[in-house]
């Protein structure tokens, strides 16, 4: 890897830019770029101000973005920024070809708020985008003999923000949360709650946090607002969740304070870089040697692809995050993205290191060690259900849609079995891209045909019903010749207050009549639909005889209630130790799986987390208990 630093700063209404390779005083190339806010460039054969380019960026105006930031335009403002900072006949200042396959390490270095807020992740040369190549661009406001080389330990520590205050959009947070941490816990069963993650959803469990948790990373999933007046971010406080707006300086302060400051951060929010020198870049840039954030509005599924992308990364692979952010740009399509739409360069890093190492886990033998055993406990007439029909439907072409209605009582997974079906569809549907969707539950139903019409509109991030096979057909771009399965799998229905079984039948006689039938020649679609409920044998009662469900006729779609999911036996655990080869020594295994039962009571999830523990101990080759407490605990009472 190559590393070029691009030192620029104002001089006069130009801007000087010296390029060096780690030595200030050998510069490569010097010159002057005219990149100043009052520069007009042409995008599509109209004029713009540079600095009018940014404000669109950051506004986020869908018109504004639609004339300058669809693929020419992008193209268009990355060329001329290349050719004004690196263009030249310097005959030290040699790239390697966009294809070489070499990663070229780019850091834009000034003091200057302006420099920082240009889209320096848009340069382009050869026709081509070279941070969707090879070109790994970060920015940083320290020169390079501030920089130092840092080490991430093995299993860091890593505090995971995720506010959702009272009446603030939501961030779907618990499905992205528990996301990440299945991601990682399949690989290093440190990386789980109450281990080396701590989730924290207000400020008062924030600042509490960092004194006490003392995390090597934070990671902020949630809402930011920002101009370039001001960086806030939206946190919720109290017992009530009320929201508070915290300047990211006052989150800055707080880590700022810690005995020992944090190797990475990641402010994954909307417009957290728009504030300048209040931004997150800055400001925590002085903090932490590896900082990513938003440049501009950050819309759900791209957000958290694009962090999932990151963790497994760095924290998996032991990727270094400025060459982690290359590979994000490059595996786009993976993502789900397209250089025609401007989510691909919303993540900014801000780069305060001279050399990064990490220490990721051991890679595992896959022959025995499965990374998603945790989420393939049980189940299995539902998932054999599920997946069956599933691989019928496409198959045959017939029917268009299937939906699913799954319940059981809080803690028994039922959240889990949506992740299950995400994964282990992706290997079981062959010729099939899966394109999963995660709707929000609208606030209100006094006019459910609209309630359901805005709540696919936001979840599909169209503006109406009619856009949404143009959207499947981009989401599927790259998979041409297969079929695509559209997985609308919504977040757990918690109180009837939110979604009731009459509202079932509406949104499933709705979906029939009025989703189904947009859904294009190779697209059909699974829904995914469920209930945490207090009494499972009464709420059954209720779908089949009371409201009769499963009598509905519908045109186009396969309704199935799944059985109840119910708390795990003996007999659950050894067939699932057997059928994915959980390999550890068995002297004890009966008496350890009897002391788990004992002490979890069957409850769902926090059996699952008591096999993460054996597993553990397993891989570990300790293939004892100890340092393990497997005695009842106060809480099997409640079961």
């Amino acid at each position: 890897m190559q590393t070029f630093f691009v030192e620029i700063s104002k001089q006069g209404s130009k801007y000087k830019v010296i390029i060096h390779k780690g030595n200030p005083k050998n510069p490569i190339a010097v010159r002057e770029a005219d990149i100043g806010p009052k520069v007009r460039i042409s995008i599509k054969g109209k004029k713009y101000f540079i600095k009018d380019l940014i404000k669109a960026l950051i506004g986020y105006n869908k018109k504004d973005l639609a004339l300058v930031y669809d693929e020419r335009g992008q193209f268009e403002i990355g060329k001329y920024l290349f050719d004004q900072v690196f263009a030249g006949q310097d005959k030290d200042l040699v790239f390697p070809a966009p294809d070489s396959g070499e990663i070229i390490d780019v850091r834009i270095i000034s003091q200057n708020e302006y420099i920082l807020s240009l889209p320096w992740v848009l340069l382009a040369d050869s026709g081509v985008f070279l941070t969707a190549f090879r070109w790994a661009v970060s920015l940083s406001i320290k020169v390079y003999d501030e920089l130092t080389d840092w080490e991430l330990p093995p299993s860091p520590k890593m505090l995971i923000v995720a506010p959702q205050p009272a009446g603030a959009e939501k961030t779907h947070a618990e499905s992205h949360i528990a996301e990440i941490e299945d991601l990682l816990s399949s690989h290093d069963l440190r990386f789980t709650s109450g281990k080396n993650i701590l989730f924290v959803h207000t400020w008062e469990e924030f600042t509490a946090a960092v004194k006490e948790f003392c995390p090597q990373i934070v990671y902020y999933y949630g809402h930011g607002e920002g101009n370039f007046q001001k960086a806030n971010l939206v946190f919720a406080t109290g017992r009530n969740n009320q929201r508070i707006d915290k300047p990211v300086a006052d989150f800055a302060h707080c880590l700022r304070n810690m005995e020992h400051r944090p190797y990475l951060i990641y402010v994954n929010c909307c417009q957290g870089d728009t504030a300048g020198f209040l931004g997150v870049g800055v400001q925590l840039g002085q903090i932490a040697p590896a900082v990513i954030t938003n440049r501009t509005i950050a819309k759900i599924n791209a957000a958290q692809a694009q962090a999932k992308a990151l963790w497994k990364y760095v924290l998996l692979k032991g990727v270094e995050p400025h060459k982690a952010m290359s590979l994000i740009s490059r595996d786009m399509t993976d993502m789900e993205l397209s250089l025609a739409d401007v989510r691909w360069m919303t993540p900014v890093m801000h780069c305060g290191y001279k050399s990064w190492k990490s220490n990721p886990p051991e890679q595992l033998d896959r022959t025995y060690h499965d990374p998603h055993w945790h989420l393939k406990i049980d189940r299995v007439t539902q998932y054999h259900t599920t997946a069956g029909m599933t691989r019928q439907m496409l198959r045959e072409q017939k029917p268009k849609s299937l939906s699913f209605v799954w319940y059981g009582q809080e803690g028994q997974g039922i959240d889990i079995f949506h992740e299950r079906l995400d994964v282990e569809l992706r290997n079981e549907v062959s010729n099939t891209h899966l394109y999963p969707v995660k709707p929000a539950w609208p606030y209100e139903f006094v006019n459910p045909a609209r309630s359901f019409t805005d709540m696919l509109n936001e979840a599909f991030e169209v503006g109406s019903l009619e856009d949404i096979p143009a959207r499947i057909r981009e989401k599927s771009q790259g998979a041409f010749g297969r079929q695509t399965l559209v997985y609308v799998r919504h977040s757990p229905v918690t109180s009837p207050q939110i979604f009731n079984p009459r509202r079932l039948k509406l949104y499933l006689e709705w979906w029939d009549s009025k989703f189904v039938p947009l859904l294009e020649n190779q697209h059909f679609a699974l829904l995914g639909i469920s209930f945490i409920v207090k009494n499972p044998p009464k709420f059954k009662d209720i779908i089949l005889k009371k409201e009769r469900v499963e009598d509905l006729y519908f045109d186009k779609t396969v309704f199935k209630l799944l059985d109840e999911m119910e708390k795990l036996a003996k007999r659950d655990l050894l067939d699932f130790l057997q059928t994915h080869k959980m390999k550890f020594q068995t002297k004890r295994r009966d008496k350890l799986l009897d002391r788990i039962l004992k002490k979890t009571g069957g409850h769902y999830e926090k059996t699952v987390e008591e096999l993460k523990n054996l597993v553990q101990l397993a891989f570990d080759e300790l293939g004892e208990d100890e340092g393990h407490d497997y005695e009842k605990s106060e809480d099997d009472n409640d079961y």
